[in-house]
């Protein structure tokens, strides 16, 4: 670990005396979970919805990435339903990136390598015809719960196998739970509750704010410079109904939107990732951990107020 940590350093500081152009804070906006998330709410809702999600990216310039999860595209028979491609198809039309997810998103910390393989071979199979048909192809992968392997073989194996298929992987540098406040927004809405889906969307913006200010502060503390960050989203009603105020509130804080590909020519995503832990956790954190940071460098992360977690829950 002491050889890794110093291997570490060394190359940071590499990155560090890298010349690098003085070009503001950016960010990456990614989306998971495509074509939509949201249980009960019928197909011609979602694809409203996901015409939202683009009429922001639209407004605010936005070039996204949505990793897709291909079992979301078939209706309760198992069969894929137009209706749901459909959405994917507004995505790539609207000049956005697709990304492989696997088909059911499954946790590899809990299924084998080969089946976990095999089911993201499963979750390519509309979504490259689909980019085929516009004269391109999926090249990022997102790790389902960002979990990366529990041990060196499985997480450099699955290296390996990426890799071999052309793909490269999506990290996250800013993780959050948006999650939790686009389930509690999915069920008010559900029960018609306008105060409280108010309520959450204002909450909501105050919470990634935080996120975001949390992990640039982060930034310096571990990199030791801004750098373009990558933030984790889901395809949910709320960010759908949220990300204009969202994204004012980033250009606010000096934010740039850039492509998930020019993002990562920065040198510092060729910082290594060699943590095998069992949580799913940045990769900012991780470059901390292979640095051999303190524990104390990861506190005062955001969390979510209980009656967020509540009103999700109910």
């Amino acid at each position: 670990m002491r050889r890794l940590a110093v291997r570490g350093a060394a190359l940071l500081g590499l990155l560090l005396a890298a010349p690098l152009a003085a070009q503001g804070a950016q960010i990456v906006i990614t989306v998971d979970d495509l074509p939509f998330v949201g249980a009960g709410l019928p197909v011609a809702e979602q694809a409203r919805l996901t015409d939202s999600l683009l009429a922001a990216f639209r407004k605010y310039k936005v070039p996204a990435i949505g990793f897709v999860n291909e079992r979301r595209l078939e209706d309760t028979s198992g069969t894929v339903d137009p209706a749901r491609v459909a959405m994917l198809q507004r995505w790539i039309r609207a000049g956005h990136e697709l990304g492989n997810h696997t088909w059911s998103h499954p946790d590899l910390h809990s299924t084998p390598l080969a089946d976990f393989e095999a089911d993201f071979l499963k979750g390519e199979r509309v979504t490259r015809g689909l980019l085929a048909k516009a004269g391109k192809s999926p090249r990022f992968f997102r790790h389902p719960f960002l979990h990366t392997g529990q041990s060196l073989a499985v997480h450099d194996s699955l290296l390996a196998f990426l890799a071999l298929h052309r793909y490269r992987v999506a990290p996250v540098t800013m993780d959050n739970h948006d999650y939790i406040y686009a389930e509690a927004f999915h069920r008010a809405r559900l029960a018609g509750d306008t105060a409280l889906a108010r309520r959450l969307q204002g909450a909501y913006l105050d919470y990634m704010e935080s996120v975001v200010l949390y992990y640039e502060k982060q930034a310096q503390a571990i990199v030791g410079r801004t750098f373009p960050q990558v933030l984790l989203t889901h395809a949910s009603a709320l960010n759908a109904l949220t990300f204009p105020q969202l994204f004012q509130r980033l250009e606010r804080l000096g934010y740039r939107f850039v492509p998930l590909d020019r993002a990562l020519e920065d040198p510092v995503y060729d910082l290594p990732d060699r943590y095998v832990g069992t949580g799913g956790i940045t990769w900012l954190h991780r470059w901390g951990m292979v640095l051999g940071l303190p524990a104390s460098t990861y506190a005062g992360e955001p969390e979510v107020p209980a009656w967020v977690q509540q009103a999700a829950a109910r």
